[in-house]
């Protein structure tokens, strides 16, 4: 009898061009945290999905308490026990909290809804969370990292034996993480086996027994997390010794490019004022609901300001929508890729070419060859992993999909660039090629606002940081006096 609860055995996967997984194996026991960690197009998520019958695969076996498993639908893989949190959201937007934690699980009594019994289930599911979110809300009306906490609910409420984790804590709070932590740590001792990705290395650390890295769709090893330290993990993951997390950078800002002064949107964000130079990165940071992501969308016209005055280069300009944003020279790379930064039905050519399809005009017309030129070109010089211009973007991994919204924005041109979450999702090689790009992007003038919950991440990119708390600015810190305790301070100051 195996001491597995669950094994893969030589798993592969083919798509057109490219090998996802190359005869990858993998164990997990009862009641124990494993780690799946690799760079973007590694082969984690493919391998869960494998796992979590969301694709199928091409070869290879899979156990489940000793015994071969057969199935082909996540509704199959949920009857043996699997149980999957994906990465991006599988959410229904224009229902409720509660609905969408029991979809199609809904309690009834002769063919109709128990709503009372309904809505007290997800208020105990989402007590398990310690996440005070009225379960009659519609999941549309939610920020993004309090649908992060309505998904984990809802895979907790299913009675699985094995628990995969794509990315769980990429929005949460430290209350949040360490909630979650505190749950994956009892469910491990009930004798769970939790399949733990992240992009967070030192999480590994806090959670995991035991971790496997993945590279380029093959399994480089696997260790007990007490044997490896962050930066043998990291050699293993991108194949090199990975220097300068964070890229230095000379820092000469020139003339102010964008102020914004006293902007108010009401039950968002109040009075807040600041300015960008040109070459300069300045962070934005609070923690999630501060009112950072507002800011950013009024700034962009999404979500337009009731008060204030948005100045670029000293004149006072108009932003009512995306629209006269991105002509006045204002692009917003979005923390929700998926629901507001690509269409994901569209392939990376169309997607890198959505906010300025000028560039491909041949008189009046598209010009198919110019599209795939400047397509190309941006595949190359972001390294983008897919298989060609023509692929479609929901086919690509997360991270992967993260740089051909950073591609889309860097065609633009703009004077102006903001930065909501750049490297959510992404790992650790990838983070360094976009923190290399966003410093060339400064280098050559253009004024970049960064917005983050990674506080290494503003301390090591920024050149002053802003922090918010509760919609409103509670300081401002330059490079030489910011560091986490001050951040930190700013944003639950009372």
């Amino acid at each position: 009898m195996s001491n597995y609860i669950l094994e893969m055995r030589d798993i592969t996967k083919r798509y057109p061009g490219v090998t996802a997984l190359d005869s990858v194996s993998f164990n997990l026991h009862p009641g124990e945290v494993h780690c799946l960690v690799g760079e973007n197009g590694a082969g984690k998520s493919t391998l869960m999905k494998v796992l979590a019958g969301a694709i199928p695969k091409d070869e290879g076996r899979i156990f489940i308490n000793g015994a071969e498993a057969y199935y082909s639908t996540p509704l199959q893989a949920a009857r043996m026990g699997v149980s999957m949190i994906h990465q991006e959201f599988n959410l229904a937007p224009q229902l409720s909290v509660a609905e969408n934690i029991f979809l199609g699980r809904a309690p009834t009594r002769r063919g109709v809804i128990q709503w009372r019994r309904l809505y007290q289930d997800a208020r105990e599911a989402l007590a398990m969370l310690d996440a005070a979110i009225d379960p009659k809300r519609m999941v549309s009306t939610l920020s993004v990292a309090q649908q992060q906490v309505v998904e984990i609910a809802k895979a907790l409420s299913v009675n699985a034996r094995i628990l995969v984790m794509d990315e769980p804590s990429a929005t949460l709070t430290d209350h949040e993480l360490a909630a979650l932590f505190a749950i994956v740590k009892r469910l491990a001792r009930q004798g769970m086996g939790i399949v733990y990705i992240s992009h967070r290395l030192e999480e590994i650390f806090k959670i995991g027994r035991h971790v496997t890295v993945m590279r380029d769709g093959c399994r480089i090893g696997t260790s007990e997390v007490c044997d490896v330290n962050r930066d043998e993990i990291i050699r293993m993951m991108v194949g090199r010794e990975l220097k300068d997390e964070f890229p230095p950078r000379d820092t000469s800002p020139g003339q102010e490019r964008l102020r914004i002064e006293r902007l108010s949107r009401n039950g968002a964000f109040s009075d807040v004022s600041l300015s960008l130079r040109a070459g300069e990165i300045v962070g934005l940071t609070g923690l999630v609901g501060s009112g950072r992501t507002e800011v950013a969308r009024a700034i962009f016209g999404a979500d337009p300001a009731d008060s204030g005055n948005i100045l670029l280069d000293g004149a006072v300009v108009r932003v009512r929508t995306p629209k006269q944003a991105i002509a006045h020279g204002i692009g917003l790379l979005t923390e929700d890729r998926k629901g507001q930064g690509l269409v994901l039905g569209m392939t990376v050519r169309h997607n890198i070419l959505l906010a300025d399809m000028n560039a491909a005009l041949t008189g009046p017309f598209l010009n198919p060859a110019k599209e795939k030129a400047i397509a190309g070109k941006y595949v190359r010089e972001l390294q983008i992993k897919t298989p060609g211009v023509e692929q479609i973007v929901q086919n690509l991994s997360g991270g992967t999909q993260q740089k051909v919204v950073l591609a889309k924005w860097l065609l633009t041109q703009s004077k102006v660039l903001i930065f909501d979450e750049p490297t959510r999702g992404v790992d650790v090689g990838a983070k360094v090629e976009i923190y290399r790009l966003m410093n060339a992007v400064a280098a050559n003038g253009v004024a970049i606002l960064m917005i983050t919950s990674e506080l290494p991440e503003a301390l090591g990119m920024c050149d002053r940081l802003i922090v918010m708390r509760e919609g409103v600015v509670t300081g401002e810190l330059t490079r030489d006096e910011a560091d986490q305790e001050k951040v930190m301070r700013l944003a639950t100051l009372d």
